[in-house]
């Protein structure tokens, strides 16, 4: 006991080396601090880090089950495709049949008494006479073309397609349409009625008044002769260029 007082006496004699020891004694309950803090921080990041890699492989494993599900889907749908029944192909339509125009004519047009009829070419009979179509109106192909000078000569039927022709009057308008599109306009000058017997067909046949180019259009009036076949009379519509 007295060996320690008098250590402890040498210790406190000497300031300088208790100073020296205190603070060793400090600094290394300081540095025994510091490393427990350190470890005990350490073990979460530690439990963290070990905890990643499983939320990782616990996030991919739906993907892979997604992508196995879909190659099977995909597998599974192409047998269906494979055993698909074929459907009957529909027969093509039949190509409809090009429309052709409608074929176009020369016309004769008088508004007045509304008649318009097609004109065709005729010429003479055996008997030297001016044919006459049955249902048509006839040009004469002795007489001028229409634009040309000259009469141009129609004939038709009545009762047939001239039925309107007596009603017609002075200063009406008629028109004559190729069927080029050229159209040519007349009015009616003159009116006369002869008898079949007596017809002057020099002048049936000429522009009315000396006119440079005139239409002169002939059809049957009167009574009607059984032993003649045709009527007594015959009605001359004279026109002159517009």
């Amino acid at each position: 006991m007295q060996q320690l007082q008098s250590h402890y006496r040498w210790f406190q004699s000497i300031p300088r080396l208790r100073i020296s020891a205190f603070l060793v004694v400090a600094l290394f309950v300081f540095a025994l601090a510091n490393t427990t803090i350190y470890l005990l921080a350490q073990r979460p990041q530690d439990a963290q880090a070990q905890a990643v890699p499983a939320l990782s492989e616990t996030n991919e494993a739906p993907v892979q089950t997604e992508v196995t599900n879909q190659a099977s889907e995909t597998t599974t749908a192409a047998p269906a495709a494979q055993v698909a029944t074929p459907q009957p192909t529909a027969p093509a339509p039949a190509p409809s049949p090009t429309p052709k125009p409608a074929p176009v004519y020369d016309k004769v047009s008088i508004a007045s008494i509304g008649l318009s009829a097609r004109f065709v070419t005729v010429g003479l009979t055996s008997a030297n006479a001016i044919d006459t179509h049955p249902s048509l109106v006839g040009w004469w192909n002795g007489s001028a073309q229409p634009g040309n000078p000259g009469a141009v000569f129609l004939d038709g039927h009545n009762p047939g397609v001239f039925s309107k022709l007596p009603s017609v009057q002075e200063g009406a308008q008629i028109a004559l349409t190729k069927a080029s599109g050229e159209s040519f306009n007349y009015t009616v000058v003159h009116i006369e009625t002869v008898m079949l017997a007596g017809i002057n067909m020099h002048a049936a046949l000429s522009t009315y008044g000396g006119a440079d180019e005139g239409l002169n259009l002939m059809t049957c009036v009167g009574q009607y002769n059984a032993n003649t076949g045709t009527t007594d009379q015959r009605l001359v519509v004279y026109a002159t260029r517009s």
